[in-house]
């Protein structure tokens, strides 16, 4: 491609669990290129879940090079780049100084459940459902990061003393891009002590929770300007100083939007390390049973809603690498054994979401035979990712209807055999776009795009998201499914009715 093609480009990053996906995306919309740059996750104590920043500032530098390079090599000059914007991975935080210098070496991600007690102790004093009304904070409440904060007060007053700012994942980058404090609707709704109604942080839960709000960024739109390049973050990335950075957004609302829901009532289906259904809509979905998560979504006037299952993906992952295979090694092994010759499997083997029994639950195996082998345990835990998502799917269905054809993003979506038994237990169309694996950071291109006023809609985005492959479900299947769901979901009640019995194992 010849530089005179490319009117403009974006760098677009998403700062995910595994690492950071970083796009370079035309005013088209269309992905130029593209890196995976991994950083590692660290496991200290049970429920402690960290990783370093400095990892993500280096998955930032180390991308943003080997993207230039390629575009370079590909006759696209890197002065074209406008613009740069970040999803970033929820529910983390980095307690920092005035000089953006964090004040830990290692932070809680979005999987850590280290403050239990902090948010127990909480909830004495305020009622769960109140917050769960006002936050849309559906996740188990340890996972949050006012609780977090306070696990940190308990443990390590000197941390939130000694901190000017406490910084979201993709707030702390833009911070060290462009030295600017700022956040964005969709990742300030995962703190834990946002009102939802009114698109705000709510005094009254921080204050309650002893966070100080002068410490917050402020928050913008997701798509406003925040600031440039600073010279010396430039020279490091090897762009021109000026390339201005967009506010940017949550993972979910990012993936919402690069999976196509700008607008009301649509859904997209997230194939990864975890699982999830999420819908877009003019009100949050709120239940305080089942606890769908709700965060403000990048696109103003929007929320999205979700329910998931939160170790689908990696437990696909654990069998691969007990059998010493690669997961597509595997998936072809579990395609070759027959439909319905599989035990049940419970995928939360690393905890669940509140409807899946929170994070003490972990994974049940049912009706293992001695005749079973690798290949119907892995088609058991394939299909039981499927049953896991159809309850989901039903809970939702409660609040809003089902669309027929639903997007799925995520490397799940590359495994056909995971694609067709989704349409098969769900009951509807399973369908695969351009860039599924670039989702959330097509979704923060296009936040970039709109903010430097390349585009003025949406139009641009929808063009790229026709489908490539549709999966269709097949009435053969039903009947068999619907009885294995049904002993899927006993098995799901015993995994939540026995995880007290199996915590109190676990740290003996």
């Amino acid at each position: 491609m010849s530089e005179s093609t490319v009117a403009r480009t974006v760098l677009a990053f998403d700062l995910g669990t595994g690492g950071c996906k970083a796009a370079l995306v035309d005013e088209r919309g269309a992905v130029l290129e593209t890196v995976f740059v991994e950083y590692p996750t660290r496991y200290p104590n049970p429920g402690w879940h960290e990783q370093r920043p400095a990892d993500w500032w280096r998955a930032v530098v180390e991308s943003t090079l080997t993207l230039t390079g390629a575009a370079r090599a590909n006759g696209i000059a890197e002065t074209t780049v406008s613009a740069i914007s970040l999803s970033g991975q929820s529910l983390a935080f980095v307690p920092c100084d005035a000089e953006l210098t964090p004040l830990v070496d290692a932070v809680p991600i979005w999987s850590d459940s280290r403050a239990g007690e902090q948010a127990a102790a909480f909830f004495e004093r305020v009622p769960e459902d109140e917050w769960y009304l006002k936050t849309g904070n559906g996740f188990p409440a340890s996972l949050y990061t006012v609780f977090e904060l306070a696990w940190y007060a308990q443990h390590h007053p000197d941390v939130i003393e000694g901190a000017r700012w406490f910084l979201g994942s993709k707030d702390w980058i833009n911070a060290r891009l462009t030295g600017q404090i700022a956040t964005d609707p969709s990742y300030a709704s995962g703190l834990g002590a946002y009102d939802l109604a009114g698109r705000r942080y709510d005094a009254g839960l921080l204050a309650a929770l002893g966070v100080d709000e002068v410490k917050l960024p402020p928050i913008v739109p997701s798509h406003s300007v925040i600031g440039a390049l600073t010279e010396q973050v430039a020279d490091e990335l090897g762009l021109a100083p000026g390339v201005r950075v967009v506010a940017g957004g949550v993972d979910n609302s990012c993936m919402s939007l690069g999976a196509g829901l700008d607008r009301p009532n649509q859904m997209y289906l997230s194939l990864g390390s975890s699982n999830w259904l999420t819908v877009s809509s003019p009100a949050p979905i709120l239940d305080t049973v089942q606890h769908p998560y709700v965060f403000d979504h990048v696109i103003e006037g929007l929320y999205v809603s979700a329910l998931s299952t939160f170790a689908g993906g990696s437990s696909i992952s654990w069998l691969a690498n007990l059998f010493e295979m690669k997961v597509a090694d595997m998936l072809e092994l579990a395609d070759r054994s027959a439909p319905g010759s599989a035990p049940i499997v419970v995928p939360t083997l690393g905890g669940g979401t509140v409807a899946e029994g929170g994070p003490e639950v972990r994974g049940v195996i049912a009706g293992l035979d001695l005749g079973h082998g690798r290949g119907e345990l892995a088609r058991a835990v394939v299909e039981g990712v499927a049953y896991s998502l159809a309850g989901t799917a039903a809970l939702l269905s409660e609040h809003v209807p089902i669309p027929e054809e639903i997007v799925a993003v995520g490397g799940g979506a590359r495994s056909a055999l995971l694609m067709q038994t989704l349409a098969d237990v769900l009951d509807r169309r399973i369908v695969r776009v351009p860039n599924d694996q670039h989702a959330a950071a097509l979704g923060a291109a296009a936040l970039a795009l709109l903010g430097i006023g390349a585009w003025d809609d949406l139009s641009p985005l929808r063009s790229q998201l026709s489908p490539t492959e549709v999966y269709s479900p097949r009435a053969s299947r039903a009947a068999a499914n619907a009885a294995a769901r049904t002993l899927f979901e006993a098995a799901a009640e015993f995994a939540k009715a026995t995880a007290p019995l199996g915590r109190a194992l676990r740290t003996r």
